[in-house]
C-alpha cells in the first residue's frame, strides 16, 4: 500500500549514535517503499549553521540523499534546527518547506508544522521565537564564528532545561486550544493536522468551525527508540521504531478516523 512517512523530534547529535543509526536504517528500509518522507523539525539537537555540519550530519545527509533518489524528502524547521539552510538541504536532497504547509495526500488535506507555534501559554518562548526567526538576525548569527554559535546554542539549551524544571512546565509547553484554532484558521480546507514538538504522541479530535478535525502528534526519539506516522489511503497510523521486535508494534492504530 502506498504511504507517506512523517517524523519529528529526533534530536540527532554526536551524543546519540544509536538514534542516528536507527534513523539511517529506517530511511534505508523506507527507500523505494514510500511516496515521500516529511521531517517536521528538530531532526538535529542543535543546528548552528550549514558550515558547522559534523560527522553525524554528514551521515544523515548521505542516508537522506540515497532515499531522495526514489522519493522526495521535505523539511520543516523546528526550534532546534531553524538555521538549517539551502546548503545542507542540497547535500541531503531535501526540499525546504515553510513553517505552515498544506498538502493533499490520498484524498485528504493535511496541515503540517513543527508545532511550537501551538504552545501559546509559553509566552516567553513565543517572544523569543518571533525575535530569533527574523531573517536579518539569522543572517547576523550565521556571520559569527562557529565556536560562538555553539556556545550560544548551549546557553539556550541550558535555559530551556531550567524552564522545563518549573512546576508548570508540562501544561505550559503543550499545544493549546487557542493555538490549534489559530493555526487552522488559515487552512480551513485541511482535514488533519500533523505536528511534533510537544513529545506527546497521541490522536486528538477538535471541533473547528463546527467540524471535527483530527490532530496527530508525532513521537519523539530517545533511549534508542523512535517512531513515525504513516499516512495512506486507509488513514493515519502512529508507529514505533524499531519495528522488527515484539515491542516495536504500533503504539496506536489510528486508521479510518476521518
Amino acid at each position: 500500500m502506498a504511504q507517506t512517512v512523517f517524523v519529528a523530534d529526533l534530536h540527532l547529535s554526536a551524543h546519540t549514535p544509536d538514534l542516528t543509526e536507527l534513523f539511517c536504517r529506517s530511511v534505508a528500509a523506507w527507500r523505494g517503499r514510500v511516496d515521500a518522507l516529511y521531517i517536521l523539525g528538530d531532526l538535529f539537537d542543535a543546528w548552528v549553521g550549514d558550515d558547522a555540519a559534523d560527522a553525524t550530519a554528514q551521515q544523515v545527509a548521505q542516508a537522506l540523499r540515497a532515499f531522495a533518489e526514489t522519493a522526495p524528502v521535505y523539511f520543516v524547521a523546528g526550534n532546534r534546527d531553524f538555521l538549517l539552510g539551502r546548503r545542507f538541504a542540497a547535500q541531503a536532497g531535501m526540499v525546504l518547506l515553510p513553517e505552515y504547509y498544506a498538502v493533499s495526500l490520498y484524498g485528504k488535506r493535511y496541515l503540517l508544522m513543527h508545532g511550537d507555534q501551538l504552545c501559546t501559554d509559553d509566552r516567553s518562548y513565543l517572544y523569543f521565537r518571533r525575535v530569533i526567526r527574523q531573517p536579518w538576525l539569522q543572517a547576523l548569527l550565521l556571520r559569527l564564528p562557529v565556536a560562538w554559535r555553539v556556545r550560544l546554542a548551549g546557553d539556550i539549551r541550558r535555559e530551556s532545561s531550567r524552564k522545563q524544571s518549573r512546576p508548570d512546565s508540562y501544561t505550559r509547553t503543550d499545544a493549546t486550544e487557542k493555538g490549534i484554532a489559530a493555526a487552522w484558521q488559515g487552512f480551513r480546507a485541511t482535514d488533519v493536522l500533523i505536528h511534533g514538538h510537544t513529545h506527546r504522541p497521541a490522536l486528538h479530535r477538535h471541533q473547528i468551525d463546527g467540524q471535527e478535525r483530527l490532530r496527530c502528534v508525532l513521537p519523539d526519539w530517545h533511549s534508542g527508540r523512535g517512531g513515525y506516522v504513516s499516512v495512506s489511503a486507509a488513514g493515519v497510523e502512529l508507529r514505533s521504531l524499531p519495528e522488527n521486535t515484539a515491542d516495536g508494534a504500533d503504539t496506536a492504530n489510528l486508521n479510518n478516523q476521518l
